[in-house]
Parts: C-alpha cells; sequence; structure tokens
C-alpha cells in the first residue's frame, strides 16, 4: 500500500515539476500578476473592471477574495486548459508511453495521477493570483484589515470544484481521440463560452460551473441597498472595461454567506469531476495502436522485405543514374508542397463541409454575408495552426533546411497560407466584386493577408498550434462576431484597414526575424571554434575554424 502511494505521489511530483519548469507556466504566472494588478484599479484610475451601475465595493478582504475567485476561475478555465491539455499525449510523442504501458501502474492511477497533477499547477497559479490581490488590498489603503478567510472561502467553495472540473476535461479531451486536435480545442472554447453565459445570464442555476453568480449576485443585491438606482435600473454586474469619471462611489460588502443549498451544488461538481476522471481511464488506450494502422505497418514491412529479395536477386550489377543538379530553386514546386501537406490528413467530409460552405457564400443574399462570414472564416484554423509548427512537431528541421534556403521556405509557407485563405472564402470574394463593394472588399483583402502572418509568427514564436488558436478564437469571438470595433479584423462591423495593415507588417517581420534567428541566418551571437551554419545553398553543414 505504501509502495503505491509513493509512486502515486512520485508521479504527481513530476508532472508539477515538469510543467513548472515550462514557459507557458511563467507566462501565465506573470498574467496573473499583471491581472492582479490592473483588476483592482485606484478610486481616480478612470476605469472600472466589475461594473455594478457605478458603484463598486470598499477594497476589503471580502471584496477582493470574491473578485479574485470570479476572475482566476474565468480566465484559468480558458489559459490552464490549453496549457495543460496534451500531457498524455506528450508522453506519446517522447516515446515513454510504451514504458508506462509496461509497467503495471492501472490506468486509472495513470489517468487520475495526471488529473491531480494538473489540478495542483491550477491551484498553485490560483494561490499566487490571491496573493496578488492581498498585496493590492495593502498597496490601495482602502481597508488594512486583512480577512484570510474571506479570501480563502471563495478559494475553497468556488475555485477547487470548478478547478477539479477542468482538470478532468484535461485528460479526457487528450484521450479521446475526437478531441485530441484543433476541433477539441474549438469544442472546449465553445464548452467556455457556454458556460460563461450560463453563469452570468442564468441566476441561481445548477449550471453555473464558474460559481460566479453566488458572488456577483450578492455584491449587486448589497449594492442596490445602498443605492436605490442600481435596482431600479435592473444592473446586473459585469466585467470588462469600463471608463468612468470622478471619484467612483463605493458600499461596504461583507461577503458571502455560505449555505448548505449553494454548498451541495459545488460538491456535485466535484463528484462530476471524479466521474469525467473515471470516464478518461476506461477511455483510456494505454497508447496502443489502432488495429488498422498496426495492420498498415506489418502488410508494408512484409512487402518491402520481399521486395527487396526479388530485387536483389533480379538486379545484380545495375547502376544509379546520376543526380541532376539544378542552382535554381522553383518556389511554385515549393508552394504545391506545401499546399499538399497543409491540407494533408483532412476528412472527405471535412472537404465537403467547406465547399458548401464556399457555394452557399456565393449564393445567400449579399445582406446575410457579415453573419456568414466570421463562420467562414473559422474554417481554415486546423490549416493555420500548422504554419510554423510542423517542423518542431515532427523533428525535421533540418532535414528540410538542407534542400533548400530558409527564405525560400518561409516564402513557401506564408504563400501557401494566403492562397487557402482566399480559397476558402472565394465565396465572399465573387460576392463583393459582383455587388461592387469595394470597401468590404478591401476590409476582406487586408484579413486575407493579416490571419496567415499572425498564424505564422505565432507558430514560430511558440512552435505550438495551441497559442494561435487560443489567440484567434478570442479574437475572432470578440472581433468579427461581436462586433468590437478596434478588434474586427475582417472589417464586418467598422472597418480600421489601417490598423491591420500595420500589424500584419509588424507580425510579418517578426516572423522572419525569427525564422532567420533559429535558422542560424541572422545570427544574433557565434559559438567559438565554429562557423555559422550554411543553409543559403541548401547546405546542412558546420565549419571548424582551422
Amino acid at each position: 500500500m505504501n509502495h503505491t502511494f509513493e509512486s502515486y505521489v512520485y508521479l504527481m511530483k513530476n508532472n508539477l515539476i515538469k510543467q513548472m519548469r515550462s514557459y507557458s507556466f511563467l507566462i501565465i504566472i506573470g498574467l496573473s500578476i499583471f491581472i492582479g494588478y490592473a483588476c483592482v484599479p485606484s478610486s481616480t484610475a478612470g476605469y472600472e473592471v466589475f461594473y455594478i451601475g457605478g458603484v463598486r465595493g470598499v477594497y476589503n478582504s471580502a471584496w477582493l477574495g470574491g473578485m479574485a475567485a470570479m476572475l482566476t476561475t474565468l480566465l484559468l478555465w480558458l489559459f490552464g486548459f490549453y496549457m495543460l491539455r496534451s500531457q498524455i499525449t506528450e508522453d506519446q510523442l517522447l516515446k515513454v508511453g510504451q514504458i508506462i504501458a509496461a509497467t503495471p501502474i492501472s490506468n486509472f492511477r495513470y489517468i487520475s495521477g495526471k488529473a491531480i497533477s494538473n489540478f495542483l499547477v491550477l491551484v498553485v497559479i490560483e494561490s499566487i493570483m490571491m496573493i496578488a490581490f492581498i498585496i493590492m488590498q495593502l498597496i490601495r489603503g482602502e481597508s488594512y484589515q486583512l480577512q484570510l478567510w474571506d479570501y480563502f472561502a471563495p478559494f475553497l467553495f468556488i475555485a477547487i470544484p470548478s478547478l477539479l472540473v477542468l482538470a478532468s476535461l484535461t485528460v479526457l479531451f487528450d484521450v479521446l481521440p475526437v478531441l485530441k486536435g484543433v476541433i477539441g480545442n474549438i469544442v472546449f472554447f465553445c464548452f467556455w463560452i457556454f458556460f460563461s453565459v450560463i453563469s452570468i445570464a442564468s441566476p441561481s442555476s445548477f449550471w453555473d460551473l464558474f460559481g460566479l453568480d453566488a458572488i456577483r449576485s450578492d455584491m449587486v443585491s448589497e449594492a442596490a441597498i445602498q443605492y436605490p438606482f442600481i435596482a431600479q435600473s435592473q444592473e446586473g454586474g459585469s466585467f470588462g472595461y469600463y471608463p468612468t469619471e470622478g471619484q467612483i462611489a463605493t458600499f461596504i460588502w461583507q461577503g458571502v454567506e455560505w449555505d448548505s443549498h449553494l454548498l451541495t451544488q459545488r460538491v456535485i461538481w466535484v463528484l462530476i469531476a471524479m466521474i469525467l476522471t473515471l470516464l478518461s481511464s476506461m477511455i483510456f488506450s494505454r497508447f496502443k495502436e489502432e488495429k488498422k494502422k498496426l495492420l498498415n505497418k506489418k502488410l508494408a514491412l512484409f512487402k518491402s522485405k520481399n521486395n527487396f529479395i526479388v530485387e536483389s536477386a533480379e538486379k545484380k550489377g545495375f547502376k544509379l543514374s546520376p543526380v541532376e543538379k539544378s542552382r535554381r530553386i522553383h518556389l511554385s514546386r515549393l508552394i504545391r508542397a506545401e499546399l499538399r501537406i497543409m491540407l494533408k490528413g483532412n476528412s472527405i467530409w471535412w472537404y465537403l463541409l467547406v465547399l458548401g460552405m464556399i457555394t452557399g457564400s456565393i449564393l445567400i443574399p449579399f445582406d446575410k454575408i457579415q453573419s456568414w462570414l466570421p463562420l467562414l472564416m473559422v474554417m481554415p484554423i486546423v490549416i493555420w495552426s500548422q504554419m510554423g509548427t510542423r517542423e518542431k512537431t515532427y523533428f525535421t528541421r533540418e532535414l528540410i533546411l538542407s534542400s533548400c534556403p530558409p527564405i525560400y521556405k518561409f516564402a513557401a509557407v506564408w504563400i501557401s497560407g494566403i492562397f487557402i485563405t482566399v480559397l476558402m472564402s472565394s465565396g465572399i470574394f465573387v460576392q463583393f466584386l459582383m455587388q461592387g463593394q469595394m470597401t468590404y472588399f478591401y476590409s476582406w483583402l487586408v484579413g486575407v493577408f493579416f490571419i496567415p502572418t499572425l498564424s505564422f509568427a505565432l507558430g514560430l514564436l511558440s512552435g505550438s498550434r495551441k497559442l494561435f488558436e487560443v489567440i484567434y478564437m478570442l479574437w475572432w469571438y470578440m472581433g468579427p462576431v461581436n462586433d468590437l470595433p478596434y478588434l474586427d479584423f475582417l472589417g464586418v462591423s467598422t472597418a480600421h484597414n489601417n490598423l491591420y495593415i500595420i500589424l500584419t507588417v509588424v507580425f510579418f517581420i517578426t516572423a522572419l526575424m525569427i525564422q532567420q534567428v533559429q535558422t542560424g541566418s541572422l545570427s544574433l551571437g557565434r559559438t567559438k571554434g565554429i562557423n555559422k551554419t550554411d543553409y543559403s545553398k541548401g547546405g546542412y553543414h558546420e565549419k571548424a575554424k582551422q
């Protein structure tokens, strides 16, 4: 029993240490500290983050503890999921999955260990956010009485159950084959939007997974007692950036009364998290390959052996033809190859869906095109997110760079991304030309260049698909879908073409510099005794100094 417990602890400890050493963890910690500062503005800062009809609570422990629980739960669900969702897949990519499968460790112990270690990472981030809010209480100085229970109670009753469900979903999405890739990222984003709306729009609902209503409704009720105009305006309280003028009015809020009904609801979510973890362990394939793939591999191996024996007997003394050398680099061939790689792996249903949407964008009335365009421009996310990441994912950077100069590779990927964007939205392009809507056409054209350039820059920067997918889905949802002016890169509501032309140029230069640094073409420093790797003529070699 002790040996089992020790192995369980070591498994969780190793997973926790691995996550805390990653750059994504440090980035989220930095964001948590920044959010802790930005979300507690002074009374004369000119803005509010949580808006209740122009008033807010005094910055005491109860108010800031409630704010910390609401904000971190809401935001950590989004960023924490994408940071932690690929732990099992990483074991498979690092070739340790088969080793784990050969050990006596059970599926449930392995999966639950992953879920608990992910949960501990989330708790560490949540705790740092809570400490940041405690420090901000002392900095703002509206109340110097620290009531630690007022910070800990929302953390325990609101954040912990929600983070347990999130941790269980990180492993569930990693063991279900259909949810492992980009589709899973999009499904989870929609899932997050749904529960965010439910938590705010459906008071006292069982489906309040984030637990926002328990705190928010109590804050609003107390504000309405002290300021009757809030009750008349039916202001429910919402998060965002709200400019204010002058010094904002305040009231004292003493915190939530944690009754049995509320606690029962939170316990139910803990049980749901346990059920999801158990379900994940039952689905987990223990790193077994699909029978069809395994059969194909064996068949290919059998054929190759037979062919080798036959050919070696029949073709004794054959000669290889000389390789034809060419000094020219055919960019068109590189682009065709990139397009084939980008489009490879998609099912026939995906192609039929894209074809149907392109046809539909030509046939629908022009007044409906503004609602159709955002939907159309989310379909190629599975292709855009590949840009700049494949070489790192499949460990082929050196192999590819030995065949062509980096600048040609860069141009081929960028042009291919733009070509696919134009192809996917070609129906919109036809509509704008037929209707003579050159203003919309210009905005669409800017978006066509902006999206692949953003994807390429973020892919080269992170080496992972997830960074672009998260940023693009947020940008897409707030801009083209919800018509936030400066975030609308497609010009659906308001065109800001000059802004996005500048951003496109900035991202293009950033991507080019990152690629040149990564390939050694733009050296920021030179290792002693070794010259810079020469990729300029397709060669991959290092010259030692004499």
